[in-house]
């Protein structure tokens, strides 16, 4: 089990509303933040995701995916939802994803960085 990731933004302060509603469909709150830093728990099994803004100018910025474990399809459902609403783009509606195995069930939100966040039930 992975404990916790940290992504990479241009301006993560500028990011916490969209990843603060984003993520409550999954169960994550906001639970610290620092200067450029800030950082979403999942109160039922602890992890937590970070958002971060560079440390130096010269830090590269890479464009990644990341996919949360959801409990339900409901939870995969308000995830999409929820990522719109914030200002995200789709990148794939709630659905079936018979390619990635025969029971997985995803949906998929580009974020106003680009990128690719994933709420799926395998």
């Amino acid at each position: 089990m992975i404990d916790h990731v940290g992504l990479y933004m241009k301006d993560a302060a500028e990011r916490a509303g969209f990843y603060e509603q984003l993520l409550a469909p999954l169960g994550y709150a906001k639970k610290l933040e620092f200067p450029g830093a800030i950082c979403f728990e999942n109160a039922e099994d602890g992890s937590s995701i970070w958002i971060e803004s560079p440390k130096s100018a010269d830090q590269r910025l890479v464009t990644e995916h990341i996919a949360f474990r959801a409990k339900d399809e409901d939870a995969v459902k308000a995830f999409h939802a929820a990522g719109i609403a914030a200002g995200g783009t789709d990148n794939g509606a709630p659905g079936p994803r018979p390619n990635y195995g025969p029971t997985y069930y995803a949906a998929f939100i580009h974020d106003p960085d680009g990128n690719n966040i994933e709420a799926m039930l395998q």
